[in-house]
């Protein structure tokens, strides 16, 4: 594995451009912050800012002894912090306002913190000094308890990590739990924390691709009305596309907005460049066209930086940072926009076939299933039947059932494998041969441990409900690619995961949403009238597994070498296993490919981890704090 130039001056060349926040509660007139941090307001109530912030980022006031912060890109209008200042905080502040941000209020008796409903700033809180530290960076609170990594829930991860709901609210580190996203959780002085859902998207009849334009619009228009130089990935994509023709509308003629397509060295012919060339054309939009070659291949470059969790660009981090680095230093960016997200938000799960059969909406159910299962090249009878078994059960029994064949598994006991595209509430568990014994007991434990409770009722169906899942997670782990992005110097930006365009799609009525056969219909119908025709008529994205088999297959011998690394040495690998995994993954057996990836994420993010400096600490007292 070569490390490539543009990839060095990401880590050496900058240096940390990590955007943080957080505070403490507690009886303490004291309270530790970060060493380069500055305080909001005083240190008993202390809420603290690290990082290279802009102002149009942070917003707060202070009225009397009661203070308010919104953290993070907001579409807050002009006056709004007063007005909340003197009347109180909504809860549906958490959605109110385009973007994606933290609402924290304070006072003398409790402070108060609304998280974002993407989970796209994940608050993490730990108990220390007496009191309740939270901020956006559980790394930073690990550095407070030793810096030790929570194995239980990196087993977990490693054998299902689509299953979020497995390791609930722990974080990647040990005695740093993380707050849910969508809720408001109110810490007081005596180090009580009570968390309460406030927000559950109700079923809206109205126009919803004018609500979708709207809001994804309002979120663009976040992003690149305070930014000179505003880029957006233009892969030829549906989602990246769509965000570019929004900015392009929104800045031209005065303005642009650069699009930046990969494509391999020497060819901007194949694939999706035909299409981001096409997209390229629109008035208000800058193409540039950036060139990769053999050195950017996935496997190629795994020097990640330290994030709060494995990243979901690990293995493509080689294009990622040469990508960082041109936006950095040639199209000089201050705020850049990815696609991320789109898929989980726009694309309907087939669990949505168990929800009309449960509306009894028994006709529409049938064609919906048969069409899915001509796309995925099935049998209609066995889909049916998995989708009104599923209908018939709830998710704390669905999980109870998936947790009862994860252990069957552990125990080389024959249990019931998922197909693709079958009904389920949780994605099938291929069992890798190098997990240990270790490894099934941890994750057993942590499947045993997982509340029971089902809050069905608070959602309008099944689908809602696991679609914030998913983008709950997605929200969290796409956090991960934004600090190695600010890593480099770039501000990166998912407008797809702003809690307002979630609220948007999460609230389309059963009988008007689409069919998981449709590929992302709304979207497509909102924006026919900006997309190419060519875009806007695409049914399926572009495919690039053959070049993850042939970096795979490039740095193969670097890649075995890893068996013997950190995570067998926490007993949860077995390197022999591994290294036979790898060779078969390099012949391009797909099952074997899809056992590799998870390997190597979560191998270089302890690596990482390991070798990344702690976060220091200071302690400030009240008198310190700004008033």
């Amino acid at each position: 594995m070569r490390r490539a130039p543009l990839a060095r001056s990401i880590k050496e060349g900058r240096g940390i451009q990590l955007l943080r926040f957080g505070g403490f509660r507690g009886t303490s007139r004291a309270a530790q912050v970060p060493a380069n941090s500055q305080l909001l307001w005083q240190a008993d109530t202390a809420c603290w800012l690290d990082g290279p912030w802009r102002a149009h980022e942070v917003r707060r006031t202070l009225a009397g002894r009661r203070r308010i912060a919104v953290i993070g890109p907001c579409g807050i209008p002009d006056g709004e912090l007063a007005r909340l200042a003197t009347h109180g905080v909504p809860d549906d502040v958490a959605w109110r306002w385009p973007g994606s941000y933290t609402v924290v209020a304070a006072d003398d008796h409790e402070t108060t913190i609304w998280t974002d409903v993407g989970g796209a700033w994940p608050i993490y809180t730990t108990w220390a000094d007496g009191g309740m530290h939270w901020s956006s960076s559980a790394r930073a609170l690990a550095s407070l308890k030793g810096s030790r990594v929570d194995v239980d829930r990196l087993a977990a991860w490693l054998i299902a990590p689509g299953v979020p709901t497995l390791w609930g609210v722990r974080s990647a580190f040990a005695d740093v739990s993380l707050l849910p996203p969508g809720y408001r959780v109110t810490l007081t002085a005596n180090g009580s924390v009570d968390r309460q859902p406030v927000w559950r998207p109700q079923p809206r009849a109205g126009d919803h691709l004018a609500r979708l334009r709207a809001e994804l619009s309002s979120a663009v228009a976040v992003r690149v009305d305070a930014a000179a130089s505003p880029t957006a990935d233009l892969s030829g994509g549906l989602d990246s596309t769509s965000l570019v023709v929004l900015a392009a509308e929104r800045l031209a003629p005065e303005r642009s907005i650069t699009g930046v397509t990969l494509h391999p060295r020497g060819n901007t012919t194949d694939g999706d460049a035909r299409y981001a060339r096409e997209a390229g054309g629109t008035p208000g939009v800058y193409h540039r066209w950036l060139s990769l070659g053999s050195e950017h291949m996935p496997y190629s470059l795994l020097d990640v930086p330290a994030t709060d969790e494995p990243a979901p660009s690990t293995i493509g981090y080689a294009s990622f940072s040469a990508r960082l680095g041109w936006l950095r230093d040639q199209a000089k960016t201050d705020s850049h926009m990815t696609g991320d997200g789109g898929d989980g938000l726009l694309c309907t799960p087939a669990l949505f076939l168990a929800d009309l059969i449960r509306a009894r909406r028994y006709g529409r159910a049938t064609v919906e299933t048969m069409r899915w299962a001509r796309l995925n090249r099935r049998s209609v009878s066995p889909l049916l039947r998995s989708a009104r078994r599923v209908a018939r059960t709830t998710p704390a029994s669905a999980l109870d059932a998936w947790a009862n064949a994860l252990s069957a598994i552990g125990q080389s006991a024959p249990t019931v494998k998922l197909g693709h595209g079958d009904v389920a509430w949780f994605p099938p568990v291929s069992p890798p041969p190098w997990a240990t014994d270790s490894l099934w007991e941890r994750v057993a434990m942590a499947a045993a441990a997982v509340p029971g409770s089902d809050d069905t009722r608070e959602w309008p169906d099944w689908t809602t409900r696991r679609l914030a899942e998913v983008m709950a997670d997605t929200g969290r782990t796409a956090r991960a690619d934004v600090d190695i992005a600010a890593h480099a110097g770039v501000p990166l930006h998912n407008p797809f995961l702003d809690s307002r365009l979630l609220d948007a799609c999460l609230s389309m009525p059963t009988d008007e949403r689409p069919g998981p056969s449709d590929y992302k219909p709304v979207l497509r119908r909102a924006l026919a009238d900006l997309l190419p025709e060519s875009i806007a008529g695409r049914v399926s994205k572009g495919d690039q597994t053959a070049d993850y088999y042939q970096g795979l297959r490039a740095n193969r011998a670097a890649i075995e070498d890893m068996a013997h690394g950190r995570l067998a040495a926490l007993g949860l690998v077995d390197p022999t296993m591994v290294r036979q995994l790898v060779t078969r993954a390099a012949t391009g057996m797909p099952d074997a490919y899809g056992m590799v990836e998870p390997f190597v994420s979560a191998e270089v993010w302890l690596c990482a981890v390991e070798s990344a400096p702690v976060t220091p600490w200071k302690m400030v007292r009240a008198e310190q704090g700004v008033s």
